[in-house]
């Protein structure tokens, strides 16, 4: 089943706006279906999925909990391969591309946000963000670590551990991680799920902020419809199809 997302009131012209250098990647899915055996039970996580995000855009997927949603993101994430059908990500064939292909993939092109931040708490902020630098491989210029804290606004937080942070202060710091590859796509996977509502809102704004300055694509997954209603397109997964 293929699903076209709602529109939002009054789209923005990515093209145009202040300081994008260029598009992120498009997403396009082809009768993906995805299964997990549990024991002699096979599930089927996905089931059919046909899907269509633009270069730059900025999608919400939302659903029930087992819906799909995080297999969905872990199949464009280059973390898993669906087991049938097409799944491209800009010029990459997730598919097709062998094993070290996959690896590079997932280093140069996808920023990754999760719900429970994944810094390393014997780690600074800085230093938390420099070991991810680190460990990519993409031959951009990699930005300082303290370059990416001023852009998420938290310089003054550069050498305090995650146990001395807020939990949108944590947040925050997962996105600036995420960047170090200045990535063409990025993946947040219930980004605000751990925070209050006033540290979720500063935690969107700073995404749409890094979305609309930067041009890269963002799929953002939410249980928070509040949250969807914020982007420019929103799918709903539900016993891993989607929902016209």
């Amino acid at each position: 089943m293929r699903l076209i997302g709602s529109r939002p009131a009054q789209a923005r012209d990515l093209t145009h706006g202040p300081r994008v250098a260029r598009l992120g990647s498009a997403i396009h899915l082809r009768g993906v279906t995805h299964r997990y055996r549990s024991g002699r039970t096979q599930i089927e996580a996905l089931h059919d999925v046909e899907l269509d995000i633009p270069a730059g855009g900025y999608v919400a997927l939302t659903g029930p909990s087992g819906a799909g949603k995080s297999t969905l993101l872990s199949l464009i994430g280059g973390l898993e391969r669906p087991q049938s059908g097409t799944l491209t990500v800009g010029q990459h064939n997730l598919r097709q591309l062998p094993v070290d292909k996959l690896a590079a993939y997932r280093r140069t092109t996808i920023g990754f946000i999760f719900q429970h931040f994944g810094l390393l708490d014997l780690l600074s902020a800085r230093e938390n963000i420099e070991l991810a630098a680190s460990l990519s491989a993409s031959s951009k210029r990699r930005p300082q670590a303290r370059d990416l804290l001023d852009e998420v606004g938290l310089l003054d937080r550069a050498e305090h551990r995650p146990g001395q942070l807020s939990g949108g202060e944590r947040q925050r710091v997962a996105v600036a991680r995420a960047l170090v590859n200045d990535p063409s796509l990025i993946l947040a996977d219930e980004p605000t799920g751990n925070l209050d509502a006033a540290s979720a809102m500063r935690v969107l704004d700073l995404l749409e902020r890094v979305h609309l300055e930067r041009g890269c694509t963002l799929l953002v997954v939410t249980h928070n419809e509040a949250v969807a209603q914020r982007a420019e397109q929103r799918f709903r997964l539900d016993a891993g199809r989607l929902l016209p």
